[in-house]
């Protein structure tokens, strides 16, 4: 009796045991010792909340805190939050399947916290290109905009705690690229339904890291959130500070930080092996006004082109904040094939300065003498770098070319109205893309389009474009899309400049290190050695 008691006894904590591992989320296991690290960052964040992060500390880290349906790896759309999507025939219905995922306090994560997460965003008050991002879903634009009031109705639904549907208008191709926008990430539902600050965002988070301290404006302190289940590396704290780039100098020559971000110009020179040029998705360019003339004349807009020299002006503007652009489309964004680059599959398309064709040009559009130069004028919105920049092209412009240039620095508000209105010449501005797709950029030129302020029309670039945006092939869509930056490139509607780097100082002990499109750092896989 008292061994199969013994026996019983046993079979009962065995069984126990397996219960409470079945009912219980797996914490972390860690195979090695992690390891601390600290970052200085440039400016302080004021919250964590995907629907209202503004500046790049932010962004920073809430890129490390959660995790959406997908994730962008070094170039691969991954399973993220997802374990797998079903697509429909007909392009428009996404069902996710989750993974069992935890929130950092042991909640599972649900299809209903994302359900919950994007109808938030889209009945908010507060204005951001993120809801905009979202009229892709079905009714979401109508709601937004107050022509529906059942939110219901919206093309997003959790069939159950694990399957999310998502029904769009139309076929959209790059849908899944734009999951990666910060607005599509997760919060816990009992924040959203309760404002139970022990739910906020980044305090109960579902990715790789945690907040386990926070002093605002001062410090924090991310630790690992033991209940992720991804792959990671041997980061198990993250110490941050909120310093000015010159005083964070100080504390990474005495090797007490591993990154910096924003480091000043001066540090180059003595610790360029530690540069780290991360891509932004970002293009910086010339609008140009096609329906004034000389800019109606495609010849007229190849002479100013070949005028500039990208070489120098991001040298005397940007540093190492900048590349000299060889396109429209910038570093970083994929294409067709896992872990190629669009940008370097497309290769250079802008021809370099050149101040003989330059004029040859410029003769060839009708203007053979300077005493038939007309004056060009440069809008510009009223800050230091770009008008700096301005002043720079128009020297360049009025000496390998001859012409007058007039510079109009306004508000970035008069700057919208008249660019908008067609009232310019010329206009300095830039894009950063949304997502991590070529239609970002693309989308820019439409004939529809409202940040189309170069006017520029075409009937064939329209129809390519909207086969684009519903072509699934994605061979085939990539394809068009080179095609329509080769066609933006000789016609000219903008003249690429440069395209947008994020630095950062990086100590060689941390290793792994991957970047997000928009250029934030991401520390899931990173690993600091000795």
């Amino acid at each position: 009796m008292n061994i199969k008691t013994g026996y019983f006894k046993l079979f009962m904590a065995l069984a126990l045991i397996l219960v409470l591992s079945i009912l219980t989320p797996l914490k972390l296991i860690t195979a090695e010792p992690g390891k601390s690290i600290a970052i200085n960052l440039a400016s302080y964040p004021l919250g964590f909340d995907p629907q209202t992060v503004l500046y790049d500390s932010e962004k920073i880290l809430l890129n490390n805190l959660h995790e959406g349906l997908v994730v962008w790896d070094q170039g691969v759309l991954s399973p993220g939050m997802a374990a797998k999507w079903i697509v429909s025939a007909d392009g428009k219905t996404y069902t996710f399947h989750l993974k069992d995922s935890y929130w950092s306090n042991g909640d599972q994560v649900t299809a209903f916290d994302f359900e919950l997460s994007w109808k938030r965003i889209l009945a908010s008050e507060y204005v951001s290109s993120s809801r905009f991002l979202l009229d892709v879903i079905k009714n979401a634009y109508s709601y937004r905009v107050g022509n529906l009031k059942n939110a219901d109705e919206i093309g997003v639904k959790a069939l159950d705690k694990q399957v999310l549907q998502v029904v769009l208008e139309k076929p959209c191709s790059y849908f899944l690229n734009l999951l990666t926008f910060p607005a599509f990430l997760p919060v816990h539902s009992k924040y959203i339904k309760e404002k139970d600050q022990n739910y906020a965002p980044g305090f109960c988070s579902n990715g790789p890291f945690q907040i386990g301290e926070w002093e605002p404006r001062n410090h924090a302190v991310l630790v690992v959130n033991q209940f992720y289940q991804g792959e990671r590396g041997n980061i198990k704290e993250i110490k941050v500070t909120f310093l000015p780039p010159n005083t964070g100098v100080t504390i990474y020559t005495a090797g007490m930080i591993d990154l910096l971000e924003e480091p000043p110009f001066s540090m180059f020179g003595q610790y360029g092996s530690d540069l780290v040029q991360a891509s932004t998705m970002g293009t910086g360019f010339i609008y140009l006004n096609t329906r004034r003339p000389p800019l109606n004349n495609m010849v007229f807009r190849k002479a100013l082109s070949l005028a500039i020299n990208r070489d120098l002006l991001v040298a005397r503007t940007l540093g190492y904040r900048g590349i000299p652009a060889t396109g429209l489309i910038p570093p970083g964004i994929a294409d067709s094939k896992s872990g190629t680059d669009f940008r370097q599959t497309g290769g250079a398309l802008l021809d370099p300065a050149d101040g003989e064709k330059c004029l040859e040009q410029l003769y060839t559009a009708g203007y053979p003498n300077e005493d038939g130069y007309p004056e060009i004028d440069i809008l510009v919105v009223d800050s230091v770098v770009p008008l700096e920049m301005t002043k720079i092209l128009a020297e360049m412009w009025e000496i390998n070319l001859g012409l007058k240039v007039k510079i109009e620095a306004v508000s970035y508000d008069q700057f919208l109205e008249l660019a908008s209105t067609g009232r310019f010449y010329t206009a300095r501005q830039g894009w950063t893309g949304d997502y991590p797709d070529p239609m970002t950029f693309l989308n820019l030129f439409h004939s529809q389009a409202a940040e189309n302020f170069c006017s520029y029309k075409d009937p064939e670039y329209d129809y390519w474009l909207s086969v684009a945006q519903e072509r699934m092939d994605t061979i085939s869509r990539y394809r068009i899309y080179h095609l329509l930056e080769e066609k933006l490139i000789s016609d000219l509607p903008i003249i690429p400049l440069y395209f947008n780097v994020k630095p950062y100082l990086v100590s060689r002990r941390l290793k792994g290190l991957t970047y997000s499109p928009q250029g934030f750092p991401l520390f899931r896989k990173a690993r600091k050695v000795d």
